[in-house]
């Protein structure tokens, strides 16, 4: 699976259906409308598909370096994502 970095105002809440699922590709149109102002904080996301969210929300990019060290991720692994706003899953 491939992730990234996706801009999402404080406190964004993935959507979910009735049934309290994620909804895959669900961000895209609220994140679309938002004011582009209020994209302060950083979610990531897989990217295979329409996406989903893998992270919480941080506030700061410091804060999303830790948990992603947390998660076992190396450095030079975070340095690129956070660089690219991007990371491959595998490269044939």
């Amino acid at each position: 699976m491939g992730t990234q970095i996706v801009r999402v105002p404080p406190g964004f809440r993935h959507p979910v259906d009735e049934d309290g699922e994620l909804m895959v590709g669900g961000h895209l149109e609220p994140l679309y409308y938002a004011d582009p102002a209020s994209l302060t904080s950083y979610q990531v996301y897989e990217n295979v598909s329409e996406g989903s969210p893998i992270s919480p929300v941080f506030d700061t990019v410091d804060e999303l370096n830790e948990w992603l060290k947390q998660e076992g991720w190396d450095q030079e692994t975070i340095d690129c994502l956070l660089n690219l706003g991007h990371a491959p899953s595998l490269i044939v």
